[in-house]
């Protein structure tokens, strides 16, 4: 457990500083990585409590990466309408304009200074073409069926094409919730760093 909370800690500062040169970055995590050692070193016990205590006293990693930012002089980028556009095209620029507006918020994106590689990643891969797929299931959902009935009665169902209803709604909701959640994924770590 003590070990995680150091390395969620760890983690999270390499986060904040990845807009700062992977030389700086890998420089600084190992200064702060030596620090917090030493402190656990001299703590006399390594319980959760001791060590968020240690973490605390060393700083939130978002205000040592803004400290760092302004030691060597770099200026956080700012989010603006490059990316209030890739929030826009990732989910519905595929229905608007097919494929093609979903490619162009994926660049967009991209090419952003404001999130990470991981949150670049997430963005482009976990469902590409946002809510164009959504849009698809329309045509994949298509299903006949036609009933034989022997004195009023139901007797059997016949269905072809398509997809079962049940399962139909399933991939459905998940094709909507994927990049709506990733959108919101993306906004709050832009807000975040704003």
């Amino acid at each position: 457990m003590a070990r995680g909370t150091v390395e969620r800690y760890l983690h999270e500062l390499d986060e904040e500083l990845q807009d700062l040169p992977s030389s700086r970055r890998r420089e600084l995590l190992e200064e702060i990585r030596e620090h917090i050692g030493s402190a656990l070193d001299r703590a006399p016990s390594h319980e959760e409590a001791e060590i968020r205590n240690v973490l605390e006293r060393i700083g939130d990693p978002a205000e040592i990466a803004e400290e760092a930012r302004e030691r060597f002089g770099i200026q956080r980028a700012k989010p603006g309408l490059r990316e209030t556009l890739a929030l826009v095209l990732l989910p519905v620029g595929g229905v608007i304009v097919p494929v093609l507006g979903w490619l162009v918020g994926a660049l967009l994106l991209l090419s952003s200074r404001v999130w990470t590689a991981k949150e670049k990643a997430i963005g482009v891969l976990l469902l590409p073409g946002g809510l164009l797929p959504a849009a698809g299931m329309g045509l994949a959902a298509d299903r006949t069926c036609s009933s034989i009935e022997v004195n009023g009665v139901v007797t059997r169902q016949i269905c072809s094409g398509g997809i079962d209803p049940v399962a139909a709604w399933a991939i459905l909701a998940v094709l909507v919730a994927v990049p709506i959640w990733t959108t919101w994924f993306l906004a709050s770590r832009m807000r975040r760093r704003s």
